[in-house]
């Protein structure tokens, strides 16, 4: 049986900006607007009969990336851990993650050159990618859509919202 679902790789975003007000909300954490610490402004969508819930973590901080690696699956996620653009690229052209948490240091890349690349794998630009960006200095948002980015979280991310987040992604999928 064939589903319609909104596949996306995977960077972790917090809270959705403008639910619709017709689909119902699995959590509301999920939905709290908190704009200068988490955003989503591209939902991206495509037919898939996988009933996987794949993310990426790709995270230079190998203890963070790690435990939300873990706490991710003991919510029922499928995830993989990466720690450079290499794994990254790798991961996401064989494993395909619906969702990817990207840290924005990640690699060194300057200009946010590993998400620009990402939407060039195929597969890549249906990801839903959200950036793990820094908090002290503020990277500015208009550079990380320019880059690809669909959504940030300011590091810290908070867990709960993170998970919420992605709760209510794939219900929303399923949904559809």
């Amino acid at each position: 049986m064939e589903t319609s679902r909104t596949d996306a790789c995977c960077v972790l975003y917090a809270s959705y900006a403008n639910p619709d007000p017709d689909e119902e909300h699995v959590n509301n954490r999920a939905s709290e607007p908190s704009l200068a610490r988490y955003a989503l402004w591209n939902r991206k969508q495509r037919k898939t009969t996988s009933t996987a819930r794949r993310v990426l973590v790709a995270n230079t901080d190998r203890a963070l990336g790690e435990s939300l690696v873990s706490l991710f699956a003991l919510k029922g996620f499928t995830t993989e851990y990466a720690m450079d653009c290499a794994s990254v690229r790798t991961i996401v052209r064989t494993w395909q993650p619906q969702v990817v948490f990207l840290d924005t240091r990640i690699g060194a890349c300057g200009n946010y050159a590993l998400a620009r690349e990402l939407r060039s794998i195929d597969g890549g630009e249906s990801c839903l990618v959200i950036a793990m960006s820094g908090f002290l200095p503020e990277e500015p948002i208009h550079l990380l859509k320019e880059a690809g980015y669909d959504g940030h979280c300011r590091r810290p991310c908070a867990v709960w919202q993170m998970t919420d987040l992605l709760d209510e992604y794939f219900a929303l999928r399923a949904m559809r």
